[in-house]
């Protein structure tokens, strides 16, 4: 959820709610989604080029060790599908990062917070790597995070305000350093992480002995992704907001003056005189919006210790908070409450609106048990999440052209036939949600003709193992008619899906050959390379390392393996460390921007960026769809496969080349058995495309100068939400 200008409140109130606090030899609950999105954030990456995931993970995986040495024991929960009553603001939301991708270059990747495609894929293959455990909750999971940091008596890491209103001990991510230091603690030195804590009682004690059970009351009242402050816009009219230097805004004015108000008012008492200023057919419907939002931060429930293993000793029930509506509604009539003016000039009727499409969120539960328990599990794709519970896909902006069509719009069947499985065939239309220009989005209803015949007659739950794998097989075998998995299967494991996203990519796209040697490049440096040199990326240094071992490789195996060409090399073990030390000298400085974008950012290639980003979904949806059908072909680990900034660079290397392979061979000479994997890759590729009849285009060059978007106009932007599903608290 997120508070409105809570976290900004409170920073600036550091002293008072906030204590210093030494992170060791404790458990942890982590918002997944939260550390994933700032660790990016702190993360210097080049977010225009699509995704560094290599570099991501290894920045991820330095955060962990640290947390390791301290001693500390992880636990980490990700967000699950959408809340119902939350669509309106993920609708909201979209809007706005879409009109930030279309704007996204070299130059604005600083300030554009745009989180590429598989970054929380990436996340969680680190968290797999290093053993740390994991779940994703059915829905939101900020109620899970604080009811298990509750059971595990321990702190939270996150950075939302929601934590502050739980009761829960919160450590904000902007105050933990990342780099152990030594303490000492009864007398034996021990490593920590310095950082920050919250308690809600250094809040309330700051402020009289402000009772705690009113701070979820507080939050109803600034509004967050449930309800729109407006709805007590008739209340703020008449609160006496102080003017103070400290509460620069409406919002900091607004938090203030609700605490001092509500330090002398009881629940009963202050939810009584916030209805007095609403007419009585709006106070039953306010009084519902109030009593489910309270009930959001109130909930004790945690499904998640089952999920990691940790008995509930004292199971926690339902809270057992109580509103008397009774006695806070009260008979007399109040339509002639004087309603001054406010900074909100929205009109009563917005009001009414507000309430009436208020939706009862009881409704999130009504998922099947072999749903949840999959999603819990890892066995139902996060990408799939919304497509059973809404059957709504959403497209991720993405660094792509936004004068072309969606870059997901090429794996439409894949999606489809995902929704088909889960739902048994039984529906007539699913949803995608596509992004229209720069500005906006789009419904569009996939249908009948883009599925296939159902395989077996059983529901998703009944089938075996080896159906959800022919289901697998099946799809491919009448999408990619001509497809020979044998030859698919020549391939080392962890790169075979990899190379059915390319040959799915190609089949359903306009893809030029130098883009498509690139991926090879990029998988062999990140998956074969790294794994004889360890992870470099500074040029600089890697030359000055090696420099003279390499010279010395160069005079001393100047000539190449004797084998047959026409026998495949394919094996990763095989690739020598030598020859690895040359191909990584040449490629290292590919993992830069490019001199002529910094020099000329306007040279920054929009159209080759759309062709990548049409690559990433066929990449996801691919594997999406192997982890549905049990995983029959070993999953691809994104980050030892794909790095935006080097494909990107490599393509355009290569597009200046009519014969890639020859450069290639050229550009590394003397890095043997790298380019032998490299060619037995190359040669894998051509038969099957060759077998399939698939062709790649010639690239058309660079985008045109972008002309002047116009804003595009939509009668009703919420229209299309799927009836049953759409949130009802009026933006």
């Amino acid at each position: 959820m997120g508070v409105r200008g809570l976290t900004t409140y409170v920073n600036k109130n550091q002293d008072a709610f906030l204590q210093q606090f030494f992170l060791y030899e404790t458990n942890l609950v982590i918002d997944g989604n939260g550390l994933c999105a700032q660790l990016y954030r702190s993360l210097n990456c080049f977010s225009a080029f699509g995704g560094d995931y290599d570099k991501f993970a290894s920045y991820v995986r330095k955060f962990f060790k640290s947390i390791r040495k301290c001693n500390v024991s992880s636990y980490v929960i990700f967000d699950g599908s959408y809340e119902p009553r939350k669509l309106r603001t993920v609708f909201g939301r979209l809007r706005s990062k879409i009109n930030g991708a279309s704007r996204l270059d070299p130059v604005t990747q600083g300030c554009l917070h745009i989180f590429p495609l598989l970054l929380r894929y990436v996340f969680k293959e680190i968290l797999k790597e290093f053993d740390i455990p994991y779940t994703i909750c059915e829905f939101e999971a900020d109620d899970e995070i604080a009811a298990m940091a509750r059971h595990l008596n321990c702190p939270v890491l996150s950075y939302d305000s929601d934590f502050f209103i739980y009761n829960v001990m919160y450590i904000p991510f902007n105050t933990l350093e990342h780099k152990p230091m030594i303490i000492e603690d009864d007398g034996v030195s021990k490593y920590a992480l310095e950082c920050r804590i919250y308690k809600v009682e250094f809040l309330t004690n700051n402020f009289g002995g402000l009772d705690e059970e009113l701070l979820p009351l507080m939050a109803t009242l600034l509004g967050n992704d449930y309800v729109e402050k407006k709805v007590f816009r008739k209340f703020f009219s008449q609160l006496k907001l102080p003017k103070s230097r400290k509460c620069n805004n409406e919002q900091q004015r607004s938090i203030h003056g609700i605490i001092k108000w509500l330090q002398n008012e009881s629940i009963d008492s202050a939810i009584a005189k916030i209805l007095g200023r609403l007419k009585n057919n709006e106070k039953n419907k306010v009084l519902k919006i109030i009593k489910h939002s309270i009930d959001g931060y109130k909930n004790t429930r945690c499904r998640s210790l089952k999920y990691f293993n940790i008995s509930d000793v004292d199971p926690r029930l339902e809270t057992n908070f109580q509103i008397s509506e009774t006695s806070i509604i009260p008979e007399d009539d109040d339509d002639n409450v004087s309603d001054e003016e406010n900074t909100d000039t929205s009109s009563d009727s917005s009001d009414n609106e507000s309430c009436e499409e208020f939706q009862d969120p009881d409704l999130i539960t009504g998922i099947p048990n072999w749903f949840a328990d999959g999603v819990r599990n890892h066995t139902i794709p996060p990408a799939y999440l919304n497509l059973f519970t809404h059957h709504l896909h959403l497209c991720s902006p993405q660094a792509e052209d936004y004068q072309d069509e969606d870059s997901f719009m090429c794996v439409l069947p894949i999606l489809r036939f995902a929704f088909d499985i889960l739902t048994d065939f039984s529906h007539e239309n699913c949803v995608y949600v596509r992004r229209e220009n720069s500005s906006s989005y789009k419904r569009m209803f996939l249908g009948k003709e883009y599925s296939i015949p159902r395989l077996f007659d059983k529901s998703f739950s009944d089938l075996s193992e080896n159906e959800l794998q022919s289901y697998f097989y099946n799809f491919f075998n009448v999408k990619l008619p001509k497809l020979d998995f044998d030859d698919v299967r020549l391939l080392p494991s962890d790169f075979q899906l990899f190379m059915l996203a390319i040959l799915w990519w190609v089949a359903h796209c306009d893809v030029p050959i130098a883009n498509i040697h690139s991926l090879f490049i990029c998988y062999i440096m990140l998956d074969v390379i790294d794994e004889k040199t360890g992870i470099i990326r500074g040029h600089k240094y890697f030359s000055n390392k090696y420099s003279k071992k390499i010279e010395e490789i160069k005079v001393t195996n100047n000539t190449p393996l004797k084998t047959n060409d026409e026998e495949l090399f394919l094996n990763k073990n095989k690739v020598q460390y030598e020859d690895s030390l040359v191909a990584a000298n040449v490629l290292l400085k590919h993992f830069e921007i490019a001199d002529s974008i910094r020099k000329k950012p306007k040279s920054y290639d929009v159209k080759r960026m759309h062709l990548f980003a049409q690559f990433q979904c066929c990449l996801l949806q691919v594997n999406s769809l192997n982890d549905l059908c049990g995983r029959p072909i070993e999953s691809t680990k994104y980050h030892k496969c794909f790095n935006g900034t080097f494909a990107y660079n490599i393509a355009m290397k290569l597009d200046t080349h009519s014969d890639p392979g020859n450069f290639i061979h050229s550009y590394l000479s003397g890095a043997h058995t790298v380019l032998k994997f490299y060619k037995s890759v190359c040669v894998i590729f051509e038969n099957i495309s060759k077998e399939m009849c698939l062709t790649t285009s010639k690239y058309t060059g660079k985008k045109s100068r972008r002309k002047k978007k116009k804003k595009y106009e939509v009668d009703d932007p919420n229209s299309f939400l799927v009836q049953g599903f759409e949130s009802n608290v009026t933006l």
